[in-house]
């Protein structure tokens, strides 16, 4: 039934769309010429509405589709929830993937008002709240300390199963997004080695997805490695990375303000060495005296 509304709330955003172009553009009195010109740009524009759409519908759909499985084959949350892989995902549902890409995508369109109006209603009436971004920072906590006292490597970690998916009777790993999740919040927490560590596997993820958000993923993982690679003094490998983003996006604007700042960093890193280097050269020369 979700999943049906999110359909038709799609379809009909887009009619709305197609009329909201054509009473912009359309004059009282158009030649022939005109309309053809319309025309096509109703056929642009649309195209690129619909495409929009359906890469949105898409997404939400498979998020559905994975949150539906979960619940249905989630035989003792008592044990579930034992691992603090699973409890930091469940949070991480509400702090990111429900809020920023089900919700926010839904309800920036004017015509989702009164759904949620209707949602607002019912968790107020059942005096129902969502987990907190402190919530989340605390389930990453627990996370991080369950790490550092296991000792298992962030890879292995990165490929636990944590969702059977028995559409495809395959066994469901974390996603680039949920791994980036992890190591932002452990850059919150300021352990920054595991923090890279996890970063770099949401990195080698999201070089396998081609979906259109694809893209919009691997850049604000490459953001947040920069800020990491910074903190832990890898200069080198924090410029090269942000170069990665310009070459992604040329004009995005922390890119082009971490370059400068780099840049200058890196040149002024070069000159301590050669005095460094000038210094110790003239000892020697001296002790051969």
């Amino acid at each position: 039934m979700i999943r049906l509304s999110a359909v038709l709330l799609m379809l009909g955003l887009g009619c709305l769309e197609l009329g909201y172009i054509a009473a912009e553009c359309a004059g009282p009195s158009m030649g022939i010429d005109g309309y053809l010109q319309l025309e096509a740009a109703l056929v642009k524009h649309l195209e690129s509405y619909l495409e929009k759409v359906d890469n949105e519908q898409e997404t939400i759909s498979s998020y559905l589709t994975d949150i539906d499985s979960l619940h249905e084959h989630m035989h003792s949350p008592e044990a579930y929830y034992g691992n603090p892989i699973n409890a930091f995902l469940t949070i991480n549902r509400f702090a990111i993937i429900w809020k920023h890409e089900i919700f926010d995508v839904l309800l920036a369109n004017r015509t989702y008002s009164e759904y949620r109006n209707a949602v607002e209603g019912e968790l107020n009436k059942k005096k129902l709240n969502g987990p907190t971004n402190e919530d989340l920072l605390i389930a990453a906590e627990n996370l991080l300390d369950m790490q550092e006292f296991t000792r298992i490597p962030t890879s292995e970690l990165a490929n636990e199963v944590v969702l059977r998916d028995y559409n495809t009777d395959q066994n469901v790993t974390l996603s680039a997004s949920e791994c980036h999740s992890i190591g932002s919040n452990f850059y919150e927490l300021q352990s920054y080695e595991y923090a890279a560590q996890w970063l770099q596997q949401a990195r080698k993820l999201a070089s396998l997805e081609s979906s259109a958000s694809a893209s919009a993923i691997k850049i604000r993982i490459l953001e947040h490695l920069v800020l990491v690679y910074k903190k832990l003094n890898s200069l080198k490998l924090a410029y090269k990375l942000n170069n990665e983003i310009l070459k992604l996006e040329p004009k995005n604007e922390a890119a082009l303000n971490n370059k400068s700042l780099l840049e200058t960093q890196l040149l002024l890193d070069r000159i301590r060495i050669a005095k460094v280097t000038v210094n110790e050269q003239m000892d020697e020369n001296h002790l051969e005296l």
